[in-house]
């Protein structure tokens, strides 16, 4: 008596693709929510106002922080290299303006140097980054 043996049946391949599809938008949300912060100075407390803007993608950023010192493009800069930064900004784009962003805790009289520099090198449109009042 001959027996019939049952043919194996292979186990069908885990499909992969939408494991992978998953992933990658998750990637592309965190790309796209950590875009969305205007600054990445988390040693900078922002001033309180009733109403605030975005910057929008692009603006030209300083970050002056407590200590006096100075940050563009997340690098540190003195202030005469802030000032040869303003005049080139103000060549290449008079109209473009800039956003400041200070730490609440700054000394007026530098904010003040800051911004009427930034009027002196040509930069007539400054901005200062607040967050809203609660």
């Amino acid at each position: 008596m001959r027996l019939r043996t049952a043919p194996v049946r292979k186990q069908p391949a885990e499909n992969m693709i939408p494991l992978i599809n998953i992933v990658f938008l998750i990637l592309i949300f965190f790309l796209v929510a950590s875009a969305l912060r205007p600054f990445s100075d988390r040693e900078v407390r922002l001033a309180e106002s009733a109403e605030t803007k975005s910057p929008g993608a692009g603006t030209r950023m300083a970050v002056l922080r407590r200590d006096g010192s100075i940050y563009v493009a997340g690098a540190q800069i003195s202030e005469a290299e802030l000032l040869s930064r303003f005049a080139a900004w103000a060549t290449d784009d008079p109209g473009r303006g800039i956003t400041l962003v200070a730490d609440r805790d700054m000394e007026a009289p530098a904010l003040i140097a800051v911004v009427t520099s930034a009027n002196a090198a040509g930069i007539a449109d400054v901005k200062l980054l607040t967050r809203k009042a609660r």
